[in-house]
């Protein structure tokens, strides 16, 4: 069964929670940027890589860091990140069929 958006969402921020060595973490939001409000650095995205692959049974390609837009240049966001796991997910379930 394919994961929803939310479902997305809440496990991206589960696992962001466990790799923050922030005390007293802000809210979290689509607009929230892990890099800067938790701590985190775009070397941790190889981390975040591996934990999003295991969990939501969706695979993250080594080229793509899901904490940094290479294209933009600049930290992802939450909700940018969901996007970018969406986006992979139905690849991948498209490519299943």
């Amino acid at each position: 069964m394919a994961l929803d958006r939310d479902q997305i969402r809440e496990q991206l921020i589960k696992c962001l929670l466990q790799m923050s060595s922030v005390k007293n973490l802000p809210p979290i939001d689509e607009q929230t940027n892990p890099m800067w409000k938790l701590g985190l650095d775009s070397h941790d995205g190889v981390n975040l890589a591996c934990k999003l692959t295991a969990e939501l049974n969706c695979e993250v390609p080594v080229d793509v860091n899901p904490l940094v837009d290479d294209k933009r240049n600049r930290p992802r966001r939450i909700g940018e990140i969901v996007d970018l796991i969406c986006a992979l997910a139905a690849k991948e379930g498209a490519q299943r069929t």
